[in-house]
């Protein structure tokens, strides 16, 4: 009987191991397969040349009275002083 018992235990220890294995390398195949995609989306994406086209900008003409006052702004990067 105690055989048994520690048969029967050590088969339930090998079967939940063997089960915490499959079910990582299924999620671990799960996540490759996302990333195999989205990799793939991203080489199509390129692939094609989805490039934003460039837009046509003009200077607005400055009046006189506009170009004797001095501009300040902050960018984010720096200030810049338009005189």
């Amino acid at each position: 009987m105690k055989s048994l018992r520690s048969f029967l235990l050590t088969l339930a220890g090998l079967t939940f191991v063997a089960v915490a294995a499959l079910f990582t390398a299924s999620i671990g195949l799960a996540i490759a397969g996302t990333f195999t995609v989205l990799l793939f989306g991203q080489w199509l994406a390129t692939f094609l040349g989805r490039q934003p086209q460039p837009v046509r900008a003009y200077a607005k003409a400055r009046t006189r009275r506009e170009q004797d006052r001095m501009r300040v702004w902050n960018d984010g990067k720096g200030t810049i002083i338009d005189m």
